[in-house]
């Protein structure tokens, strides 16, 4: 753990990888396999943030919150780099991709993609599995067009990308691995509920 994050409320699961110029502080809990990355900046100082297991929050992203309400972050799921989430819900299997912003009150439903540039606006929910483009100064929303399991596989590869970082491994993947990584998400997105309109996705 990086010695100037503050750990004294929060429940940290010891698979998980927090790099040491990530910035982890106050109420977080953090399930198992998940992954903070550099420049990472998680501050829980006025409520609570909830990460399930084998999320990984990429370089330089944002999290905070006010007194009203904290932040939850459902299992499987993908916040990508220069993301901003703030005092919002992100279901289990989601992608938040390249520089989006969640703002207060949003909803974003079990396996949505939130595509790279979106600006979420607080209050906003996001249907479940559905895919969001930027579109000018708003968002297109386009229902069950989501790639779930390519996000699961994503999140896949994160835990992976994590144990090498500890060991210094730093290369690509071979296909063999990328192809197992998408078998256990298909595995996993098996588990999800009504998933057969879109088991096909990938």
């Amino acid at each position: 753990m990086p010695k100037t994050n503050q750990f004294s409320e929060a429940q940290i699961h010891p698979t998980v990888f927090i790099h040491e110029r990530a910035t982890v502080i106050g109420n977080v809990h953090i399930g198992e396999y998940s992954s903070i990355w550099p420049g990472a900046v998680l501050r829980a100082d006025m409520n609570r943030f909830d990460i399930g297991k084998m999320v990984n929050i990429q370089d330089n992203s944002t999290l905070h919150s006010d007194s009203k309400r904290g932040i939850s972050i459902g299992d499987y799921t993908l916040i990508g780099h220069h993301v901003m989430l703030h005092g919002c819900t992100i279901g289990r299997g989601v992608l938040v991709g390249i520089n989006s912003i969640i703002l207060d009150d949003a909803l974003i439903g079990d396996g949505a993609m939130i595509m790279a540039g979106c600006m979420i606006r607080g209050g906003s929910k996001i249907p479940p599995r559905a895919m969001v483009v930027p579109k000018g100064d708003s968002i297109k929303i386009y229902e069950n067009k989501a790639r779930t399991v390519l996000t699961i596989a994503g999140c896949i590869e994160y835990r992976e990308l994590a144990a090498r970082c500890q060991k210094n491994i730093f290369k690509p993947f071979t296909v063999d691995e990328e192809t197992e990584f998408l078998n256990e998400a298909s595995k996993i997105f098996s588990t999800f509920p009504n998933t057969n309109d879109i088991r096909n996705s990938t």
